[in-house]
């Protein structure tokens, strides 16, 4: 069965290039004047929907504190998500099929680990995976359009050291989901960058497996160094395989264990400049 959830996902430009350099009218035939129109309105769409919800779940989050369950964020986090993928995929912006998604619906107390190609990543798997932590860049937790929901839903910023770790096992621990990007970042003009050994040792002190998740990409747009205003070919398509689960061997290093799945990832995914793909099955 192949599952369409329609995604935007949280950030920010990240080329000089203006919203005027893309709207030319002469340069656009009607056709692609539209399609273009979709692109921006759920770019929109999304920092609107964020700007209006994070305050009021900052709000909510400093007035109740711990008084707040961290699953009533995540639930809001993931039905936000999936309303939003829903429509831009419904209006023809997107196009997203993870054919074993129903797969991960009842997952606990797991690492998932996908490559990460985009800036939607996280929005699309968020979407799907009940009671999930994600561990993101710190600046983002701290920005007003996604920091209040992230921290209502229990969310971990990426550059806390030994506390990551640590709030990392407690979360798998009390039966959460993990979702870390082993990358770090976005994937560069490679396949995949190279792996952090953070998630590694997550997996190591709680003996949680690690389901791996193969994310491909057509096109560069929402890839590292992509306008959020560069104009894309319509829709935008994006495919979500599961890969392995995988487990720390009983001698192997957190190190050992990084440099395994990054192998296993380069074995399986390639770049070609444009799109990012898969080179054959798991």
């Amino acid at each position: 069965v192949s599952v369409r959830v329609l995604a935007m996902p949280p950030a920010r430009a990240e080329s000089s290039s203006s919203l005027a350099e893309h709207l030319s009218a002469r340069a656009l035939p009607p056709q692609t004047r539209w399609g273009y129109a979709r692109q921006v309105f759920c770019v929109v769409l999304f920092f609107g929907i964020g700007l209006v919800g994070s305050p009021i779940c900052a709000l909510l989050s400093r007035c109740f504190d711990s008084k707040i369950p961290s699953s009533t964020g995540q639930r809001l986090i993931r039905g936000l998500f999936n309303a939003w993928l829903r429509f831009s995929s419904g209006i023809g912006a997107f196009d997203i099929s993870f054919p074993e998604a129903e797969q991960l619906r009842e997952l606990r107390g797991t690492l998932l680990a996908p490559n990460h190609p985009s800036l939607i990543d996280a929005v699309i798997l968020l979407s799907i995976v009940p009671r999930t932590v994600c561990i993101m860049r710190a600046n983002l937790i701290e920005s007003p359009f996604l920091g209040g929901a992230a921290r209502l839903a229990g969310f971990v910023p990426n550059d806390k050291g030994s506390a990551l770790i640590r709030q990392g096992v407690t979360k798998l621990e009390a039966g959460e989901n993990l979702l870390i990007f082993p990358e770090g970042t976005r994937t560069g003009a490679q396949a995949i960058n190279p792996f952090k050994s953070g998630f590694a040792l997550i997996a190591k002190k709680t003996g949680a497996s690690i389901q791996t998740v193969f994310i491909e990409r057509e096109g560069r747009y929402l890839s590292k160094g992509v306008s959020l205003f560069a104009r894309s070919q319509i829709p935008i398509r994006f495919r979500l395989h599961l890969g392995q689960v995988v487990r720390a061997g009983p001698e192997e290093t957190a190190q050992q264990l990084s440099a395994r799945l990054e192998l296993y990832f380069r074995e399986h995914l390639e770049n070609t400049g444009e799109d990012v793909r898969i080179l054959k099955a798991s």
